[in-house]
């Protein structure tokens, strides 16, 4: 089935929490505020479900209400600073090699997605682990 490229096509909002829950995580945003997001790329924080430390974190992304995949694995800490329906930026805390799991002292590092023909892109190219970019 190929995703919808409607802006105006509604989010189904339990269907993305649904399909976030069974790949083990927990969103983290309100489902009356997901519904108001703009598509049709839409991304939604979530945590690992059980989590105690909420040092598991993934950004999910929908094209129209067609999962579109995800950030990364083993993120630690990032969150959504803006979408807009085309772009979602996203935002990493950077933790250096003696840094507490508490405490990052790197700062921290943007990358923009935007849905080109059946994926999901990061500009500039996400590393395997956003949190640790230099390993």
């Amino acid at each position: 089935m190929k995703p919808s490229s409607d802006v105006r096509e509604p989010f189904d909002v339990d269907r993305a929490v649904l399909r976030v829950k069974r790949l083990g995580y927990t969103v983290d945003t309100e489902p009356g505020t997901l519904k108001d997001l703009r598509g049709p790329l839409r991304a939604v924080h979530a945590h690992c479900t059980g989590s105690v430390d909420g040092h598991c974190v993934a950004v999910f992304f929908f094209h129209g209400n067609e999962y579109a995949g995800y950030d990364a694995t083993g993120v630690a800490a990032s969150t959504i600073e803006s979408q807009d329906g085309q772009t979602v930026t996203l935002s990493y805390s950077v933790f250096l090699p003696t840094d507490p799991q508490c405490c990052h002292s790197g700062g921290e590092r943007e990358y923009r997605a935007r849905w080109e023909g059946r994926k999901v892109t990061f500009s500039p190219p996400l590393p395997e682990n956003p949190n640790y970019p230099d390993k």
